[in-house]
């Protein structure tokens, strides 16, 4: 309990203290092998069920560090070969919780969360570890098992096809975006898995939007791609804004993207009454028109479309208030724009005004001396070229020595 976990506390202030943690990368500390007690908990599973998962992923966090392949190996004597007593590779960490698989998928998450420097950006280097890499396909296998337990399946089930909600990225979509971009695991494998797991089923919600996500960016760019895109959107993530922001933003096949929601918020559903399609059918059209007036799309063309004898329940009211959305944005971007042409022209005004500075040289007795000279003294390469009104100003001296001016 929380209460238990309190009293033993003290003993990561005690591990800190005196830098005990390269104890914790030993697989069995009390024996002299590590095949004597195979059963026995991993320190660092032992530590988690002492002191509970708050403080010690605080405590992990605080000091977990890169992985660093042959050189974390211990010693013998379980003291580090090459790295600090404070620290705790990533993966050596990893490997003590194979046993644990849900607590191996607690503790990636909160590397990926807490720790993203070392786990997933990469800034001096394009291909990543790896020790890394093996990571994250080990967290994606773990993201796809516990997916039932997570609420993957019906986390998006809940929305409703004509509503505008549900753009926030899931956990798993994040982590995707971030390891393909450096290669941890490949995108042919995580469609291939994503679809397995699926079944084939296009109204499933499992994974529908990160599914779409990895056929929109890394597929083959066909039209059969986007039409399997944007039918997960629309069927099995019941998602219309995201459908016909994909619509407007493949601009290839954006026709037959379009063809296709139009033909979707149009076609009756036999498992209903006749009665109750009209209705849902004029509902299901009236969001159309509000997610397309948020991507800015041509309302004109789509309000043409609009079958006779349908009705759209506020229609008139839904449309101005479309519209008046569009415009704003507009006068937004165009203020936006101003204030951008404004700051490049004082930026461009300014770098004129540094660049006519000059500096002079002057050579006396071996020693040089630099003098800054103002722009509206000097404006050219030498003085052969001044006019005889700036050339007054120098004096008698100044004439008597050779120089050179330098534009900066």
């Amino acid at each position: 309990t929380e209460l238990e976990n309190v009293k033993y506390s003290h003993v990561l202030s005690l591990i800190e203290l005196h830098q005990l943690t390269y104890v914790l990368l030993k697989r069995n500390f009390f024996f002299v092998t590590e095949t004597d007690d195979s059963a026995a908990e991993s320190p660092i599973v032992a530590l988690i069920m002492l002191v509970g998962l708050p403080r010690a992923g605080r405590f992990l966090m605080d000091h977990c560090s890169p992985p660093e392949g042959a050189a974390t190996s211990i010693d013998p004597d379980g003291h580090g070969s090459s790295f600090s007593g404070s620290n705790l590779p990533i993966d050596l960490v990893a490997k003590q919780m194979k046993s644990r698989p849900k607590l191996l998928y607690w503790f990636l998450f909160q590397v990926f969360i807490h720790k993203p420097d070392i786990y997933v950006k990469f800034p001096t280097t394009a291909v990543p570890p790896r020790p890394i890499t093996d990571l994250h396909r080990m967290q994606f296998s773990l993201f796809v098992d516990y997916a039932d337990e997570d609420g993957a399946k019906d986390r998006d089930s809940d929305q409703s096809l004509a509503g505008l909600t549900g753009m926030k990225d899931t956990p798993f979509m994040v982590f995707l975006r971030a390891v393909t971009k450096v290669g941890g695991v490949q995108a042919e494998n995580i469609r291939e898995k994503l679809e397995a797991y699926r079944g084939g089923v296009i109204d499933s919600p499992a994974f529908a939007r990160e599914l779409a996500f990895v056929i929109e960016n890394f597929g083959k760019g066909t039209v059969e791609d986007a039409r399997e895109v944007l039918q997960l959107y629309i069927r099995g993530a019941k998602n219309l804004h995201m459908a016909v922001a994909f619509a407007e933003r493949n601009t290839k096949y954006s026709g037959i993207l379009w063809d296709m929601l139009v033909e979707h918020c149009t076609t009756p559903d036999p498992a209903s009454g006749a009665a109750d399609q009209n209705s849902s059918l004029g509902a299901l059209f009236g969001s159309l028109l509000e997610a397309a007036a948020h991507t800015g799309s041509d309302l004109g063309s789509l309000v043409s479309r609009i079958p006779e004898g349908m009705s759209i329940e506020g229609l008139r009211p839904k449309l101005i208030s479309a519209i008046t959305d569009y415009r704003y944005k507009v006068k937004i971007h165009e203020q936006v724009d101003n204030m951008l042409m404004e700051d490049k022209i004082s930026v461009s005004r300014e770098l004129s005004h540094v660049s006519r500075r000059g500096s002079r040289m002057e050579y006396g007795d071996g020693e040089a001396q630099n003098t800054k000279i103002s722009s509206t003294r000097l404006t050219s390469v030498s003085s052969r070229d001044l006019l005889k009104s700036q050339r007054s100003r120098f004096s008698s001296c100044h004439k008597s020595r050779p120089f050179s001016l330098r534009i900066r």
